[in-house]
């Protein structure tokens, strides 16, 4: 289980590894951005040291996380050029707003998207997307690495029928999936078992969090919440992932980590890699009734 750094903005680059290593993470997905940890523009002149400074803390360096929009074709060629030479498998690059995005105002936390506006219709959109993915799709190949796009509310890719309209026609070696259910949850969902069959062979990455819808005096209104309280049913989609082969990293990213002293991000994010951990494992003698399809029940009778 990797740590994205996204999750750390009160701490500084070398702190946040440190919290990864203390917290017993495997590596680290790393936020690419001009405010923090590390921007593109230092990645091109010193990535090498950058990831040799990772390494020497026995961490990965998993993926290079970038707000870059698919459609800034140079920043895009840019990113995927650093992660070559880093030799990062995996860079993240972001797709556009859906229109307004109004979930967005119906957050109780100051939440952001990892995202840009587009004015264009929607089937106009949806066709520059598909040419712009055809385009990295070849960037990507030449370079041996893989482009993560992530289902993500508030985008045009919230849903599995979305992500399978977008990279259907793509090499799942080339452009992958990041699998963010708590993300999905916020706008709504479609069903999990189908979904995740629907892009399986895309899904390339999972992120780790929580959400819960909640009644308030000004309407219905969301927030981050625990593993175990929030309104996924991780054991469930832990099950339906296996189902599908997954085998891929997953990261944390829950936004409350807290962010006033080291130890207390650090026993936090210890927190949730021990309890996804133990889902994985009670995983292992899951109950039968409750997640097999009749067919399956029938077998073991």
């Amino acid at each position: 289980m990797n740590l994205c750094t996204s999750t750390l903005s009160g701490f500084d680059f070398q702190q946040s590894l440190e919290i990864a290593v203390a917290s017993e993470c495997s590596g680290i997905e790393l936020r690419v951005a001009d405010s923090y940890h590390k921007s593109l523009g230092e990645l091109a002149e010193s990535g090498a040291c950058v990831a040799k400074t990772v390494g020497d803390t026995g961490l990965k360096l998993a993926v290079l996380n970038s707000y870059i929009p698919i459609e800034d074709a140079h920043a895009v060629d840019t990113l995927i050029d650093v992660a070559r030479v880093m030799q990062v498998p995996q860079v993240r690059v972001v797709l556009p707003r859906a229109a307004r995005a109004a979930v967005a105002s119906q957050a109780c936390i100051n939440e952001g998207i990892p995202s840009y506006q587009s004015h264009l219709k929607p089937h106009e959109l949806i066709n520059k997307l598909k040419i712009s993915l055809l385009r990295v799709e070849q960037k990507a190949g030449e370079a041996g690495v893989q482009v993560l796009l992530e289902l993500h509310w508030g985008t045009v890719m919230s849903s599995f029928s979305s992500a399978f309209m977008l990279v259907r026609d793509l090499d799942p070696q080339h452009v992958g999936i990041t699998f963010d259910p708590a993300n999905m949850m916020v706008e709504g969902k479609e069903d999990w078992e189908y979904g995740l069959a629907l892009i399986s062979d895309y899904i390339a990455n999972v992120h780790v969090k929580n959400v819960s819808w909640k009644v308030t005096d000004e309407g219905w209104t969301w927030e981050w919440a625990a593993m175990q309280q929030g309104m996924l049913d991780w054991p469930y989609l832990i099950f339906l992932m296996h189902q599908c082969s997954y085998e891929g990293d997953c990261a944390i990213e829950d936004f409350r980590v807290p962010c006033d002293n080291m130890e207390n991000a650090i026993m936090h994010v210890r927190d949730i890699r021990k309890t996804y951990k133990g889902m994985c494992e009670r995983n292992k003698l899951f109950d039968i009734g409750r997640y097999a399809a009749p067919s399956e029940m029938l077998a073991t009778l």
